[in-house]
């Protein structure tokens, strides 16, 4: 089985397992040539928790590249997106 999204894909180890490999969608962008995006795998045979909160800290690197926040914002905003996409699990 494989769960896809725009920024993710987890894709079941085997059949009867609960372990999932992900893969993270990367913005390439090769010198002399033009930007694409593709996915990259970041993790292999992690449970469904584990996978949560690499694609949460995912999406927080994505939406505060190199810059500094504090961790009162992070811990805000990285619980927000673990709460949506529980969310979405559980509809």
């Amino acid at each position: 089985m494989v769960i896809e999204e725009s920024d993710f894909r987890l894709t079941q180890v085997s059949d009867s397992s609960c372990f999932w490999d992900l893969e993270l969608l990367y913005t390439i962008r090769p010198k002399g040539k033009e930007a694409r995006q593709e996915f990259k795998i970041c993790g292999y045979g992690l449970t469904m928790p584990s996978a949560m909160r690499h694609i949460a800290h995912f999406r927080m690197s994505q939406k505060h590249p190199g810059e500094a926040i504090t961790m009162k914002q992070y811990l805000k905003e990285y619980n927000q997106i673990i709460d949506d996409i529980s969310k979405i699990c559980h509809e």
